[in-house]
């Protein structure tokens, strides 16, 4: 894994899409779906902002919800994976 430096937002970002993640997962999971998630929240952030632009940002957000919420939602990224060394 990369170890990249990140901005304050993007911690914020990442530490909701992991309170998003374990809501839903009950671990402190982080998907695609979360961070996209949490993006939609990041109100003043550019993702938040193209998706309002674009006049789907509630939308995407209301799906998301609807998705993770779901009985079947599953990922294959919860599902426990050795560690690469």
């Amino acid at each position: 894994m990369i170890d990249a430096p990140t901005s304050p937002r993007m911690e914020n970002v990442l530490r909701r899409a992991a309170e998003i993640g374990k809501v839903h997962t009950g671990q402190a999971f982080i998907g695609t779906e979360n961070v996209l998630r949490a993006l939609t929240e990041d109100y003043g952030g550019i993702a938040a902002m193209v998706l309002q632009e674009l006049g789907i940002a509630e939308r995407v957000a209301a799906r998301l919800d609807e998705i993770m919420g779901s009985e079947g939602y599953r990922t294959t990224s919860t599902k426990a994976f050795p560690r690469a060394q």
